[in-house]
């Protein structure tokens, strides 16, 4: 009887104690979102890929961004926000760019990026991990035009070749890494 007393005490007592969670909003044992640790509200925000890393500067759909020790780089999504460097990116992977200054008016434009994020929640990566297969079947020789469609099952684009100027537009397929290339209309 003392056994089933004890049992019955501590399940009443782990049940007030909730799922931890602590208010943050994350629900059902689930962590809150990652937030970056700088404010970027007023700032330009560039969601992609990146498609060349040149030195210092990282291509992210169709401006060049300058990295250097002012830039704040890191990875979120993975519970914590973490310092990358820049030997830490590689082709392919999703970013989020914020930037408040100009952009030189170029192709590809050039600009310094202020925040530049690597996500790597689940959904992040699936497109990352599609994104790249993607590069490794057409070749990385490209540059994506605008900004592309980054849905949880597909990402749509468009993408000029740089040898060749021929332009396409892709729907690539997030789970199966399928993908339609049609060439652009003007």
């Amino acid at each position: 009887m003392k056994k089933l007393m004890i049992g019955a005490v501590a399940a009443v007592f782990l049940a007030a104690c909730g799922t931890g969670d602590g208010g943050s909003g994350g629900g059902a044992g689930q962590p809150a979102p990652d937030e970056l640790s700088v404010q970027v509200e007023d700032m330009e925000e560039t969601k992609g890929f990146i498609t060349a890393i040149d030195g210092e500067r990282v291509l992210v759909n169709q401006v060049f961004y300058t990295i250097d020790e002012e830039t704040h780089l890191v990875s979120i999504g993975d519970g914590a926000e973490r310092e990358l460097s820049i030997e830490d990116l590689e082709l392919g992977m999703r970013a989020d760019v914020y930037h408040s200054g100009m952009l030189a008016e170029s192709f590809p434009a050039q600009g310094h990026a202020t925040v530049f994020a690597v996500p790597k929640d689940g959904q992040s990566l699936s497109q990352t991990e599609a994104f790249q297969a993607f590069i490794e079947a057409e070749g990385d020789d490209f540059v994506i035009l605008g900004k592309p469609e980054i849905g949880s099952e597909t990402i749509r684009f468009d993408f000029t070749m740089v040898t060749g100027n021929e332009s396409y537009t892709v729907e690539l397929d997030v789970e199966s890494h399928d993908y339609t290339l049609e060439p652009k209309q003007d």
